[in-house]
């Protein structure tokens, strides 16, 4: 009987993922088929912008603005990269902060200071190279069980919480506690001092892509501002000043 059970369990399972995979060959909930990229990090990014579904385009110029494209080439680091639409949210709220404070609106992204950008992207890093299994279980809903862990990112000023969610596993009325497909999320701490309280996550979309330096995720636009929430960039790029010239 328990045979059988496992059995059904990774059937199901592989339906899901099947079922899961669009067109780009990314996953909605997890990886690809292959996740070994012979070419770098900064590679990768440049041979998927190179088509009209492309999610790397803003992403790229920002690196390059940023000056972190020695980072994404050559550095051993973990990245759960923001696609374009995050981005592109990112200064759309920008441009209405900027509106309804009676200033001048951007057209161009090296408007905000390459600081900002640096800052933010690095935000999205850690060093070292870690996979899916690499993370501890995290649920929201019992943090005090399953917490996953507090990681330093490449910003000195920003933590994070980085975890694998182990979603349940559906068989018509018959649920399966934490036996479904598993998803990581990274979340940004508004305080610190409260580690537990007001995550803003971001769920990762295709998880464990093996560049030659590092390991890339990429974080599901859906549901995903720049920076985690709505006025952290702006209020960033604002008081670094707004570039006009």
């Amino acid at each position: 009987m328990k045979t059988n059970l496992t059995i059904c369990i990774l059937f199901l399972a592989s339906l899901f993922f099947a079922s899961s995979c669009n067109k780009d060959g990314y996953f909605d909930d997890s990886g690809v088929h292959d996740p070994n990229y012979n070419g770098t990090m900064l590679e990768y990014f440049q041979n998927h912008s190179k088509d009209s579904t492309s999610l790397f385009d803003t992403l790229l110029n920002v690196i390059k603005i940023a000056g972190l494209e020695n980072t994404i080439a050559n550095e051993n680091i973990t990245f759960f990269a923001p696609t374009d639409p995050s981005i592109r949210t990112a200064i759309k709220e920008l441009n209405l902060q900027l509106y309804n404070e009676g200033k001048d609106t951007i057209s161009k992204l090296d408007q905000v200071d390459a600081s900002v950008w640096n800052k933010f992207l690095r935000g999205y890093m850690i060093k070292e190279n870690k996979g899916i299994t690499d993370f501890p279980q995290v649920d929201t809903m019992a943090l005090n069980s399953y917490g996953g862990q507090l990681y330093q990112t490449l910003d000195p000023d920003f933590t994070v919480n980085i975890g694998v969610v182990y979603h349940d596993l559906k068989n018509g009325d018959v649920v399966i506690k934490y036996q479904g497909p598993r998803q990581l999320i990274i979340s940004y701490i508004p305080d610190i001092s409260k580690p537990l309280q007001n995550w803003r996550t971001g769920y990762v979309a295709t998880s464990n892509i093996a560049p030659k330096n590092g390991r890339l995720h990429v974080i599901r636009y859906l549901g995903h501002n720049f920076g985690f929430t709505y006025r952290r960039f702006a209020d960033a790029a604002i008081e670094a000043g707004i570039k006009y010239n």
